[in-house]
């Protein structure tokens, strides 16, 4: 993966690059994160266009942002919010429309997900700029509901088409979307869902400060989305059964509004402790350094395109799973394929098959601790850590320039 040329501050000096994120919470994406930061130190001008919510973690200065090129929604969730995007809209939206539609302005353009690559397939064909897809969801056309939704998929099967390269995050993933989008394999690229290293080994109390437990209790983490999709209900009803030394900290990125079930086991398991304000990246890093395991629980569930065969293949576009790697986290999985193929090399963890096996895989876990640990940070280090896929990235972004 490495490659001989390493990125330095001149590499993509003078050129000028767009982020097209529909999404409100970018500053939850790490790779992606990393993607602009790498970008920037490798000397490139980056504006990035997107919505923006008060309800995730907020993102630095480095780099200059406009509204997301679509029609602006009528509500983002919340009062400020909405007001923010409504004033970037009128106040800034034609400044970024002007640069993105101006030929030549700028030298890549790249289409995060499929509204995303939609969007920048209109403005790649315009003013003639290679255009980069980034997929970190696979809508499948079988799992579509309504006339919108395959419309959208249909425009976004013609946009990847023209994109000159495809960034996913593992080969499962490429082969699944090169057969849905009708796509050939060697216009992809790859890129872990993750952040970059080096790994941390370094402990803290971060969690056992914050809520009173014990040094004899063992923490077991469940960051990020608590829903049906991921195993919300099947958690809750297992935790009875956990060793009573275990205690499951479930924290959420954002403010969430949990359902009635998920709000009364918060007073009625005495071994579940809840989070769901959001941290700031150091608190964040800091809650992950003072877990001792982590889940990372995916299953199928009806009603949604991103919950359905998108997440029953997750592999390395699971976040959390390569944040917990890097922190040296022992990790449960379930029925994921991915991360079966990895534990024939790296011993970073469990995959059970059903939710009755997640006690005694606790318990393995914890007995050979300091094992799983080291093998985590391992594979963190070989397969994950942005810094290893970067470079072969950045001879790619230079070979679609013109």
């Amino acid at each position: 993966m490495q490659s001989s040329h390493l990125p330095d501050s001149h590499t993509f000096k003078k050129r000028r690059v767009a982020f097209l994120e529909p999404h409100l919470d970018m500053a939850t994406n790490p790779s992606l994160v990393c993607l602009i930061r790498a970008l920037r130190r490798c000397g490139a001008q980056v504006d990035v266009f997107m919505p923006f919510s008060r309800n995730f973690p907020s993102l630095d200065n480095a780099f200059s942002r406009y509204p997301f090129p679509s029609s602006p929604l009528l509500w983002y969730g919340d009062v400020t919010s909405t007001f923010r995007n409504w004033y970037g809209h009128f106040r800034f939206r034609p400044q970024g429309i002007k640069r993105l539609l101006t030929p030549g302005y700028y030298d890549l353009i790249l289409g995060i997900d499929s509204a995303g690559v939609i969007q920048g397939y209109e403005i790649a064909r315009k003013s003639n700029v290679p255009l980069v897809y980034l997929s970190f969801e696979i809508f499948f056309h079988n799992e579509l509901r309504n006339l919108s939704e395959l419309k959208e998929k249909e425009i976004e099967t013609q946009a990847s088409q023209f994109a000159d390269l495809i960034i996913i995050q593992d080969e499962s993933r490429a082969r699944l979307l090169a057969t849905e989008n009708n796509l050939p394999l060697n216009r992809f690229a790859y890129l872990a869902l993750s952040p970059e290293g080096p790994a941390e080994t370094k402990r803290s109390d971060f969690l056992r400060g914050r809520f009173g437990i014990s040094s004899k209790q063992t923490i077991v983490l469940h960051s990020g989305s608590f829903a049906p999709w991921t195993c919300a209900e099947e958690i809750l009803d297992s935790v009875n059964s956990w060793p009573l030394d275990f205690v499951l900290v479930i924290h959420t990125q954002y403010r969430n509004r949990p359902n009635r079930k998920f709000s009364r086991a918060k007073h009625k398991i005495p071994n579940v402790i809840f989070s769901s304000e959001p941290l700031p990246i150091e608190d964040y890093n800091e809650m992950l350094a003072s877990a001792d395991i982590g889940l990372s629980l995916y299953k199928s569930f009806p009603g949604s395109r991103y919950t359905q065969k998108n997440v029953e293949t997750i592999g390395l576009s699971s976040g959390k799973f390569a944040f917990y790697m890097k922190y040296g986290l022992p990790v449960v999985s379930i029925k994921q394929q991915m991360y079966a193929r990895l534990l024939q090399d790296y011993h970073f963890g469990e995959n059970i098959d059903t939710f009755s096996e997640l006690p005694s895989a606790l318990s393995r876990l914890k007995l050979n601790f300091c094992y799983h640990r080291s093998e985590a940070v391992r594979l963190f280090s070989e397969r994950l850590d942005f810094n290893v896929h970067w470079p072969k990235l950045a001879e790619r972004f230079l070979q679609v320039m013109r």
